[in-house]
């Protein structure tokens, strides 16, 4: 049976700071081009006329202009949309000066077709904004009370942080860019930020899940705890991310021009709402809600828990390395004088024994009744003998 190796987790949280720094500095190259450069505002904003026109091949942008500047508007915008296409945007014309414009175009601009003109009054477009506006407040006050209702007051306020990086991304690219702000980027914007407070309505529904377990008995803290309900819902939501990008890149490759200002602003704003629901909302979140006494209390039962257990484990390595110190000492890592007296007694051990002397063999025993020759002689010449004689002569 195959066992899978342990998912090694990505610590988000530990490094919120990184991805706070990073999302600054994001936010401010936005606001620089916001203020520097400025929206290309389209005419359905600033009111006036506009052509569009499909040209012979090989006509340039400053062809058209030098036509435009025959009739005073030398300063009129001019975009090459594809090939010899272009839209021209003026001041409001009358009919009169359209027909005029339209038959220069045709004589020194090799206008073949003229395909579309409209009229957009100034009233219109501030009509439009206003009511973008009042919809915008609406979205967020609608989402601070839900939010706040099904979570907390806390993940209601991280989560509309969250939505006006996503706003502020997609307005400074425009910026960067200088591409053209319609009715269709306005209703792009308010997709984009339902789109990222869907995602992190997800990350929350799980962060709420899992710190609710938490407890003085507990061994995370907080933003342990978050960090693990972002790796559960980390996959879900970068492969839901993918799979709405496919669909929209398709459309800014192979539609129209209308389309492709609805698509653009929804594919910078699709990343940047799965970025901000992941490295800024729930980081916030966890920071944020470190400082309350309860959670901060949790933090130092855990940092204090953690610490005993790391001077337990050092501890520990340095008696394992005395004792393997010991150990090799009593194996032959001794000093040098001891090895000359270990090399002497070596030398000693190595002489070789003398020859042991053969034991003598026992005598060989005779029949019973005859003495043996020593203990005869024993008698013949031992001290008593001489005695034994005198007093046998003497009874004599």
């Amino acid at each position: 049976m195959r066992i899978l190796p342990r998912r090694r987790d990505i610590d988000i949280i530990g490094k919120k700071y990184i991805w706070f720094s990073l999302s600054g500095v994001i936010i401010l190259v936005a606001l620089v081009a916001l203020f520097t450069r400025g929206l290309n505002f389209g005419i359905d904003f600033t009111g006036g006329t506009q052509f569009n026109i499909k040209c012979e091949d090989g006509t340039s942008i400053s062809q058209v202009r030098d036509v435009m500047g025959e009739f005073g508007y030398g300063d009129a915008k001019i975009q090459l949309v594809e090939d010899s296409s272009f839209i021209i945007k003026t001041p409001r014309l009358d009919k009169e000066q359209i027909s005029l414009i339209e038959k220069a175009l045709e004589k020194n601009a090799g206008m073949e077709k003229l395909e579309e003109v409209y009229d957009v009054g100034p009233g219109w477009g501030a009509q439009v904004s206003h009511q973008a506006l009042i919809a915008l407040l609406v979205f967020l006050v609608a989402i601070l009370i839900y939010i706040s209702l099904r979570f907390e007051l806390k993940m209601a306020i991280c989560a509309v942080i969250a939505l006006f990086h996503d706003v502020v991304v997609t307005v400074g690219v425009y910026a960067l860019v200088g591409r053209e702000v319609t009715p269709a980027t306005i209703i792009a914007v308010l997709t984009i930020m339902g789109y990222s407070l869907y995602d992190t309505i997800v990350i929350f529904d799980r962060v709420k899940e899992n710190t609710g377990l938490l407890t003085r008995q507990s061994r995370k803290t907080y933003s342990q705890t978050v960090n693990d309900a972002l790796n559960q819902v980390m996959a879900r939501s970068i492969n839901t991310s993918l799979t709405t990008l496919i669909p929209i890149l398709a459309i800014m490759l192979f539609g129209g021009e209308t389309l492709k200002a609805f698509a653009f602003a929804l594919f910078i704003g699709v990343i940047a709402g799965t970025c901000s629901s992941i490295f800024i909302a729930s980081p916030l979140l966890a920071a944020w809600k470190e400082t309350d006494p309860k959670f901060r209390a949790y933090r130092e039962r855990v940092e204090r828990r953690d610490t005993r257990k790391a001077r337990a484990a050092k501890t520990g390595e340095a008696q394992a390395t005395a004792g393997k110190a010991a150990a090799g000492a009593r194996s032959g890592t001794k000093p040098a004088a001891k090895k000359k007296v270990d090399g002497a007694r070596a030398a000693e051990v190595a002489k070789p024994e003398p020859a042991a002397k053969p034991k003598p063999k026992p005598a060989a025993r005779k029949p019973a009744g005859q003495k043996p020759e020593g203990q005869a002689k024993s008698r013949t010449k031992g001290p008593g003998s001489g005695k034994k004689r005198k007093k046998k002569k003497k009874k004599k």
